[in-house]
């Protein structure tokens, strides 16, 4: 087995949910022009159900957990903030 086939295999195993939109392609055709660009950065909001936020980091040899969990933490901080302002906007209203 590939090492990526064991990585497809430990993430099925480990993870719940479908990465969805999680590093796909996001763009658009238009005019005879286009452009795309790869959504690693994302959230899902809907109504009712709350936010998936997607983020992720590079895991290589020598990696130093914390300072990747840091590194995470403030590649979502933009999403959160943004989340916390409107439920106080919808508090307010």
């Amino acid at each position: 087995m590939s090492r990526v086939e064991e990585a497809r295999l430990l993430i099925k195993q480990i993870e719940s949910f479908d990465r969805g939109m999680y590093a796909g392609p996001v763009g658009f055709f238009g005019g005879g022009e286009s452009e795309f660009s790869v959504g690693i950065r994302s959230a899902l909001v809907e109504k009712g159900l709350g936010a998936l936020i997607y983020a992720g980091t590079g895991i290589v040899s020598g990696s130093n957990p914390s300072l990747e969990r840091n590194e995470l933490e403030l590649k979502i901080s933009q999403f959160t903030k943004s989340l916390e302002y409107d439920s106080v906007l919808q508090a307010i209203n």
